[in-house]
């Protein structure tokens, strides 16, 4: 069981080597946190579970009963929980005019559906508040050609936030998402890979480098903690070193 001064966070979407979940596991669990490390893959989660002394569960979040679930483990292990972070998503590229249904649900399953229903066990296991948070993208503030179901559904979740905020005012459960800017992980290196990408994206970011995934962790740090940002409700928190000012590159 947590200590009485032990804060616990659940995190979806950490079974990455270098992804915006495992990261966040990492600093969370560094800042003194109890971390429950869900996905679908459990050997890799395991490692890392291992690695911060947390807890993992393995999880698919298109799967409700296992969404439920992993809050349920978090709290028969620890007691409580103060922070759920999703960091779910998977890649979609297609025109509009070249698009099928089949293209669409599986972006539609993972970042829109599965995230409501992460915001709806997540806060279940916060009868006495804490902090949901989930991770959105540029593209949902600024349009790419190839980017609507990407996109699309970042923009729905992040809208639906402010609606959780609302909603979950009386609990004290507070709901805010992290805009990130294109950020090498395991599933874009390969696309920064290719040549001129990086220069093409640092010439639109005012800030003059690439995100890290460190970013990305400072930022859900100091969302989870209600002493520092408990005053942030229903807000999406712009990651891109200030390119959400300006474009895409073309």
């Amino acid at each position: 069981m947590a200590g009485p001064e032990e804060k616990v966070a659940v995190i979806l979407g950490a079974s990455g080597d270098k992804n915006f979940g495992s990261a966040s596991a990492r600093r969370l669990a560094q800042a003194g946190y109890k971390v429950v490390v869900g996905a679908r893959r459990l050997e890799p989660l395991q490692a890392l579970a291992d690695d911060i002394g947390g807890l993992a569960v393995a999880c698919d979040i298109t799967d409700e009963a296992q969404v439920e679930n992993i809050f349920k483990q978090a709290l028969d292990s620890y007691g409580r929980v103060d922070v759920a972070l999703n960091s779910c998503g998977t890649h979609a590229h297609t025109a509009i005019a070249e698009m099928t249904r089949d293209d669409i649900m599986p972006t539609l399953e993972i970042s829109f559906i599965g995230a409501l229903m992460f915001f709806k066990h997540a806060a279940a296991a916060m009868p006495d508040g804490g902090s949901v948070i989930t991770v959105s993208s540029l593209t949902a503030r600024l349009p790419g050609k190839g980017y609507s179901v990407y996109s699309g559904t970042r923009a729905g979740i992040d809208y639906a936030i402010k609606v959780a905020a609302c909603e979950y005012a009386e609990q004290k459960v507070r709901f805010n998402s992290i805009a990130a800017g294109l950020i090498e992980t395991d599933m874009t290196s390969d696309l920064l890979q290719m040549p001129g990408i990086v220069d093409a994206f640092t010439a639109q970011i005012p800030a003059g480098r690439m995100g890290t995934v460190e970013d990305l962790a400072e930022a859900v740090l100091w969302l989870a903690d209600g002493e520092h940002s408990g005053f942030v409700n229903g807000s999406v928190i712009d990651l891109s070193g200030g390119q959400h000012m300006g474009a895409l590159p073309g």
